[in-house]
């Protein structure tokens, strides 16, 4: 049997597999690097997985001999995580986050052996005469090149595309021919709309969460307000909209969201205009992202199922786990 696991910054998930890669059971915490960030120390995370193996096993009558390997995906390899592996200079694609995996014990945690596959990152040639330009080209990601590597299984794809994954943070990507990830943007995406709608004023005028229901026109109102306003003023708009004006509860949410969203969005479109574009990541995002993308004038876009986006990301672990394994041999 293996595990994989997916943590990211808000969310740790677990998976049991078969040795036939078939998927046994699952468990989540809300558990990622910014309680590690918050807590100063990585222990929450430590804590999230003891937890999260013990409940597979528990569950599924196993123990620790039962299960080979656990493979992470994710930020537990990150310098916030729980092993540091430096990031691989991209292009990267599956060989290479093979090369790059490292199988290490961590017996304050389990005494099953655990691959970390490390993150992907990208940087500035040197050549650059903008500052600016080259500062653009440091970007870097941790989990999403698995969930590219099970999207592009589940779905077949061939030749270059790009790839979004909105999130905690959203991360679009070029991927070439040869299946390998070739450039990383980066924004704030999930954790930006989290701060605001739960560290603000706001708060008292927003429902939990943000997003019960998808409401198209107030998300584009929100949008279109805020290309014209700037994001400051269209927050506070999302406030007087539900106090003063005829928005419900949910109305005024996709106005703000609409507007958090659009520096983002405009920046991706500028990335993917032009270019077949997959579209990843959960839901409500994904969905949203659709919407907003698609106003935004981006045309080839594909939307990941449900199910796929949903197990990318241990798809694409177990294809690293088993090159690593065939390498081994």
């Amino acid at each position: 049997m293996i595990i994989t696991v997916d943590c990211g910054a808000t969310n740790m998930r677990c998976r049991l597999f078969d040795d036939n890669d078939m998927l046994i059971d699952e468990a989540k915490l809300p558990c990622g690097t910014r309680n590690a960030a918050f807590e100063g120390s990585n222990a929450p995370l430590a804590r999230g997985l003891r937890t999260l193996i013990g409940q597979l096993a528990e569950r599924n009558r196993i123990t620790e001999a039962d299960v080979e390997m656990i493979v992470s995906a994710g930020t537990l390899a990150s310098n916030a995580g729980l092993y540091h592996v430096v990031h691989a200079l991209a292009p990267i694609g599956i060989a290479e986050s093979t090369a790059h995996a490292k199988s290490v014990v961590l017996p304050e945690i389990t005494s099953i052996p655990m691959l970390f596959i490390p993150g992907v990152r990208t940087a500035p040639t040197g050549e650059e005469q903008d500052p600016l330009q080259a500062l653009e080209l440091y970007d870097s990601m941790g989990g999403e090149e698995c969930e590219c590597y099970g999207i592009a299984a589940a779905m077949e794809l061939t030749g270059d595309y790009m790839m979004v994954m909105p999130g905690s943070y959203c991360q679009t990507f070029a991927v070439d021919g040869a299946g390998r990830i070739t450039s990383v943007f980066t924004c704030m995406c999930g954790d930006l709309i989290a701060a605001i709608s739960e560290h603000t004023f706001l708060k008292n005028t927003l429902p939990t969460p943000v997003i019960r229901e998808i409401d198209a026109p107030r998300l584009l109102e929100g949008f279109r307000y805020c290309e014209r306003n700037g994001t400051s003023n269209a927050l506070i708009k999302s406030r007087m909209l539900h106090v003063w004006g005829e928005h419900t509860l949910d109305e005024a949410a996709n106005f703000l969201v609409g507007a958090i969203l659009h520096d983002n969005i405009v920046a991706t479109a500028a990335r993917c205009k032009g270019k077949r574009t997959v579209l990843g990541g959960g839901n409500p995002l994904r969905d949203i992202f659709h919407l907003l993308l698609t106003h935004a004038g981006v045309e080839d876009l594909t939307v990941v199922n449900d199910e796929d986006a949903r197990l990318a990301s241990s798809v694409g672990a177990l294809a690293v786990y088993r090159a690593w394994k065939r390498q081994q041999a």
